[in-house]
């Protein structure tokens, strides 16, 4: 059984990105987690906020090839003041006490954070991205 795993969704490729540099600094591989849902252009970026908005349900999958973790790394966006609806559901699917959870959003934070391993926010905002990644990468392999 491997010690991380990390599993993400993404619209736009934030949340792949910080997936990938994660999974590189952990040396683990990262899994993108999709919807088969066309979240691309202007009508994808409002339909996105709609869904979220009114926290609309999706159904997730998860590659086959994933493997089994102590714990898991799970990056996904912040869409209109709620998670988008594919991270719910890939939340869903794991245990909150195994789970290190890392939103990316223009500027807004989790709020229910309880249960998690830990919880961290990157906001395009405040440029935190690669501090917050570091900030994690060395709780996890300095314990």
């Amino acid at each position: 059984m491997r010690k991380f795993t990390v599993l993400y969704f993404t619209r736009s490729h934030n949340s792949q990105r910080v997936a990938e540099k994660i999974a590189q600094h952990l040396s683990c591989n990262a899994f993108q987690c999709t919807d088969n849902i066309n979240w691309q252009g202007l009508f994808g970026y409002l339909k996105a906020g709609f869904y979220s908005m009114t926290d609309r349900q999706v159904e997730v999958e998860i590659p086959g090839d994933v493997e089994e973790a102590q714990e898991y790394i799970i990056v996904g966006p912040y869409w209109a003041g709620g998670l988008a609806p594919a991270l719910k559901a890939l939340l869903n699917q794991f245990p909150r006490d195994k789970v290190h959870l890392v939103v990316t959003s223009i500027g807004s934070h989790v709020d229910d954070r309880s249960g998690y391993l830990s919880v961290h926010d990157i906001t395009s905002n405040s440029g935190n991205e690669d501090a917050v990644i570091e900030s994690l990468v060395n709780s996890l392999l300095n314990r």
